[in-house]
């Protein structure tokens, strides 16, 4: 569900609501043919086809803000209070989860939030715009978990039935910001934005940062844009992901982590450096525009994600040092009836020594990223897309519209001869659309579409399982047929 309203109390003044609420269950889908190796048992038996694993997941999002914005001609001001809430429940196939992997987790996350955000516009002269703005929120995130292992030994084998162990933590965590820029306009073809924003954020650790950032932009002819600029910026992990659970609780059962460590994952700190043309094309191919742009972003407490158990939950991690550069190049097409548009990037993306949630990953892998770059597992060298659609404008088709589109990757990465170190297959999927619109005496404008999602069913991995933070394989979608209607009002 989604609302959107907004009322014009006045000339000055407007009030505006955007609310939405989302329930999504999911079942995990099943790999087919295997029975456990036989490591663990229940009643004397370890035998468990795969295809009878039956574990469920559920989350639930609601959010509402409320924005009041009041113009005072060179004064605009907007005051928004906002509250968040999500939860996720993940429940196990308790005997088939202890057979197969040793631990069988059911997981109960709430995440609440509340705050308020106000900004601000202020024309000073016709040559600077001050713009401004304070954030204040309060986030709680509880966590509620049954694990049920078995005791095992001294050698790590199993020496005993199952049994559950409950763990129990909970965490409030405050961000405060504030920001402050002004766009300068040096000349009518020269616009120099700067600013500064600081920011502070208290929960399970203690982080701020002052931020400045500066960007200039050159309108170099009607159809030449340059710009050039850098930034630095201060990413606290994602609240609702840290985990607070105890490990000192799994010691001597078949889920003790195979390292102790389990150091808070810090807010990552980056340099931002950004290069960037655009070339409007004129005379016969009036219509055309080009842009390349290059990034080269250096972090300090590199924020990366992985997949850690059965439950589809990520938790958050650090790289000590990480960079990520490469360069985007685009064109876009439209004149007439004709739209098109081609994107193309090539990038890299690298971190260094993993300083936060160490006992997610196997000891050798720490030691070995601990001395060596290693490439991040969403890297992908090579990505493109493409697509056209054309409008037909008059005859028996007038209000007809057909397209379509391609996306390509050189593939993400998978565990090589070292963590991360090689490569997926590269894929390509094309998808084809059609829509018309229909004019009807009683029910107005109406448009149709139908569309076709990997038209020749390729079938290709995202992701094979293996890797830094993986989990579990993942593929792109199978060919899907979709309609849809939407009525304008």
């Amino acid at each position: 569900m989604f609302v959107y309203a907004d009322k014009t109390l006045g000339a000055n003044d407007r009030v505006s609501f955007i609310g939405g609420y989302t329930n999504q269950r999911f079942q995990i889908p099943n790999p087919a043919g295997l029975q456990p190796d036989g490591t663990w048992a229940i009643g004397g038996s370890s035998t468990y086809p795969s295809e009878h694993l039956n574990e469920t997941q559920r989350e639930t999002t609601g959010f509402g803000i409320v924005s009041l914005l009041h113009d005072l001609g060179k004064l605009t001001v907007q005051t928004s209070l906002f509250a968040r809430y999500s939860t996720l429940t993940y429940r196990p196939d308790v005997t088939g989860e202890l057979l197969y992997n040793g631990i069988a987790q059911a997981a109960d996350k709430k995440d609440t939030a509340f705050g308020s955000q106000t900004e601000a516009v202020f024309r000073l002269t016709g040559a600077h715009t001050v713009r401004g703005g304070a954030v204040i929120q309060a986030e709680r995130g509880t966590s509620n978990t049954l694990t049920r292992v078995f005791p095992v030994d001294a050698g790590g084998n199993q020496s005993g039935p199952a049994f559950g162990i409950a763990d129990s933590s909970g965490k409030t965590q405050y961000t405060y910001s504030l920001y402050l820029q002004d766009e300068w306009k040096l000349s009518p073809t020269l616009t120099l934005n700067y600013g500064l924003r600081g920011d502070h954020y208290d929960g399970y650790r203690s982080e701020g940062q002052l931020s400045p950032r500066i960007n200039l932009v050159w309108q170099a002819t009607g159809l030449t844009t340059a710009h050039i600029g850098y930034a630095r910026y201060f990413s606290p992990p994602p609240f609702e992901l840290v985990g607070g659970a105890s490990l000192a609780k799994l010691v001597g059962t078949s889920a003790e982590a195979p390292g102790s460590t389990n150091t808070t994952p810090f807010a990552e700190r980056q340099h931002y450096f950004d290069l960037g043309l655009e070339q409007k094309v004129g005379g016969v191919f009036k219509g055309l525009t080009l842009g390349a742009d290059a990034y080269y972003r250096k972090s300090r407490n590199l924020i990366d994600e992985g997949q850690f158990g059965a439950p589809i939950i990520l938790t958050p991690f650090n790289y000590r040092e990480g960079k990520i550069y490469g360069i985007e190049l685009s064109a876009n097409y439209a004149k007439g009836p004709l739209s098109a548009y081609a994107n193309f990037s090539a990038a890299k993306a690298q971190g260094r020594d993993i300083i936060s949630s160490q006992f997610n990953f196997d000891p050798a892998d720490l030691a070995y990223i601990k001395g060596h770059d290693i490439y991040l597992d969403h890297d992908q060298t090579y990505t493109a897309s493409a697509g056209a659609s054309w409008r037909f404008r008059d005859g028996v088709l007038k209000g007809t519209q057909v397209g379509g589109d391609a996306i390509y990757g050189s593939g993400l990465r998978k565990d090589g001869a070292e963590p991360n170190g090689a490569a997926l297959a590269d894929y390509i999927q094309v998808n084809l659309a059609a829509s018309h619109r229909f004019d009807l005496p009683h029910l107005g404008k109406l448009e149709a579409r139908f569309d076709v999602i990997n038209l020749f069913d390729k079938v290709y991995e995202i992701r094979d399982g293996s890797g830094v933070g993986v989990g579990a394989p993942q593929y792109g979608p199978r060919r899907g047929y979709y309609v849809g209607l939407a009525r304008s009002f």
